[in-house]
């Protein structure tokens, strides 16, 4: 039988081969489609180190340099770039599109070599709605009638976010195939994305749990921020789909405040990974920072300050590295998001870096790999939920098993306090009288029957009962003993009146007995055994005093002590106060002048 560990090994590998085997499957239809265009477009490179080249300077530049086929890789740059592109192959009977696989382009402008002249179109989000671009999911130029396909095409091109971008060359029927394709990937994609969201939304507002409301904030920041990295918001026609594009840096930065957060309450850094937690909480007061330099005073400076959501991803990698080694993480479900992350980061900053080109293929499987993340991570969080609501069951059941066991404890705790002398010595009162006071004798049978039926019936009682029957039950007992002991014992109540007090069962029987007992009949005279309860700010007070002989000052404080042979009456009462309300027994006394035995209940702690 396989260990626990090996399980556990073969679902991570298991999950790893598929995660690997998807993105190898995908990069095979990437190559695939980058050499298509091949033999069909070249392109050529030149860095304006002066900023101040025009169109007729770069034609006759000898600087450019050979980019690998149809795509350029070069990530961020500081100088002006030109591109020159030359089409190999081009049926001018056709309706062709000339199209530019990165939907981020903040300033681009495109010199297409007719007969006459250059014609100069213009994209990208700095010229908002006067772009010459048609909608669709990454810019897309039609191509005039007159084009002379045997010129250069020239291209200079301006973007926060890397030079990196694939050209093509589609005509009516591939353009038309294509833009259907693109709507039907991104529909699927965005109403996964969707879907998710109001599950985790609703669910987390059925359960009343935050950390699917947060889960929420992720799934919508990811949405939206995918939605402008692939274009899908370009081919809806939406009208401020440039806003968007020109602000995606402040969505990424939203995005990783969503992360950071969501992280904070799917692994419990507060409690497992105090460091960790302490650096993302500096990251979630440092991302606000962040957009608002972005918004209001430079974009550049935002753009840097976004890369802090590196950070994040290494911690992110820590906890998950931490979790597995020490098993305190176990869920496939959430390796899975956390390994689907892991491809994502590394092909996004990959592209960033200008190691890859801008390609729609890897576009839409970064937005697929979002999507089967937070699908893992609201699996992972359902598991998690489940666990929660197995273990709360348990705990229900380890509870009402416990509430039997102490009512065994308290019934055994009340039982014992039944003296079989007492019994036994109440019956010979009791056989003494009959003969002389028939009606004295049936009162005391009564007054015992009433005592017994409030020992042995306590299992079908309540835990809690009135002042009113705890005082009964006091007075049956009092009555039995003034009957045994004639014009030894007596006993006031200073009780307030209509007082509205449920206390413990047995609770001030054994006070009393114990002042009687101990107190009053040691003394050769008379005693008095006063009770008193008074409701007090705090609560109320309740005291059991007498007159009787009092007690040693060393002996106080082992009457709350448990001892092998030693009665279990104030020692229990008082660990039953402590357990119920936080108070415990006060004994003060006085060698020779009597003893008062006191409590508080407080007024919070009522049932």
């Amino acid at each position: 039988m396989r260990s626990e560990s090996t399980t556990f090994f073969l679902k991570v590998m298991t999950i790893f081969i598929a995660i690997s085997l998807c993105t190898a499957f995908v990069f095979v239809i990437y190559f695939q489609d980058l050499n298509q265009s091949k033999d069909t477009i070249i392109m050529e490179i030149l860095r304006d180190q002066s900023g101040n080249m025009t169109l007729s300077d770069v034609k006759v530049s000898e600087q450019f340099k050979a980019l690998p086929s149809n795509y350029s890789k070069v990530g961020y740059s500081p100088v002006q770039l030109w591109f020159k592109i030359k089409l190999n192959r081009y049926n001018g009977d056709e309706v062709n599109y000339l199209t530019i696989n990165n939907p981020l382009f903040e300033d681009v402008t495109i010199y297409l070599p007719t007969s006459n002249d250059y014609i100069p179109k213009h994209f990208g989000y700095a010229y908002k709605g006067n772009s010459d671009e048609i909608n669709y999911v990454y810019p897309a130029i039609k191509i005039p009638s007159n084009f002379d396909h045997n010129q250069y095409i020239y291209m200079t091109s301006k973007s926060l976010y890397g030079q990196n971008f694939v050209v093509g060359i589609l005509n009516e029927d591939l353009f038309r195939k294509n833009s259907m394709i693109n709507v039907w990937a991104g529909g699927i994609l965005v109403g996964i994305a969707v879907a998710l969201f109001f599950y985790n939304l609703f669910l987390g507002v059925a359960i009343r749990n935050k950390t699917f409301i947060k889960s929420c904030f992720y799934v919508f920041t990811t949405l939206l921020w995918n939605a402008v990295m692939t274009g899908l918001v370009n081919i809806t026609g939406f009208k401020y789909a440039y806003w968007l594009a020109e602000y995606s840096t402040g969505i990424g930065i939203f995005m990783s405040l969503a992360i950071a957060i969501f992280m904070r309450a799917i692994f419990q850094t507060q409690t497992r990974f105090p460091k960790i937690d302490f650096c993302l909480k500096l990251l979630i007061g440092f991302y606000p920072i962040t957009l608002l330099l972005f918004l209001f005073v430079s974009k550049e400076l935002g753009a840097f300050g976004a890369g802090a959501s590196t950070l994040m991803y290494i911690f992110y990698f820590i906890i998950m590295f931490k979790g597995i080694r020490n098993k305190t993480i176990r869920s496939p479900h959430l390796i899975t998001a956390w390994l689907l992350c892991l491809v994502s980061v590394l092909i996004f900053y990959m592209m960033v870096l200008g190691m890859l080109p801008q390609s729609y293929i890897m576009n839409y499987y970064l937005f697929f790999l979002s999507c089967v993340s937070a699908i893992a991570f609201a699996l992972s969080l359902a598991e998690i939920i489940n666990a929660l609501n197995e273990e709360k069951h348990r705990n229900h059941v380890l509870y009402v098993n416990s509430e039997i066991q102490s009512k065994q404890f308290e019934l055994a705790f009340i039982r014992a306090q039944m003296d079989p002398h007492f019994i036994h010595n109440t019956l010979n009162v009791i056989e003494g009288v009959i003969a002389e006071n028939q009606e004295k004798a049936g009162n005391l049978v009564n007054d015992l029957s009433h005592y017994l039926r409030n020992i042995f019936d306590y299992s079908n009682s309540e835990r809690y009962i009135s002042i009113d029957e705890e005082l009964d039950a006091v007075k049956f007992y009092v009555r039995i003993e003034q009957a045994r002991f004639p014009n030894k014992v007596m006993v006031n109540y200073e009780i307030d009146p209509n007082i509205q007090l449920k206390v413990p069962r047995m609770v001030i029987q054994p006070l009393v007995e114990n002042a009687i007992k101990h107190g009053i009949r040691k003394r050769k005279i008379a005693g008095t055994v006063t009770i008193r309860v008074n409701e007090i700010e705090q609560g109320y007070f309740i005291a059991v005093e007498d007159d009787g002989v009092g007690i040693e000052e060393a002996d106080k404080d082992k009457l709350l002590e448990y001892s092998a042979g030693k009665g279990i009456g104030l020692a229990s009462i008082n660990a039953r106060l402590v357990a119920e309300y936080g108070t415990q027994l006060q004994i003060v006394s006085e060698k020779g002048k009597g003893t008062t035995v006191r409590f508080i209940i407080p007024i919070k702690e009522q049932p």
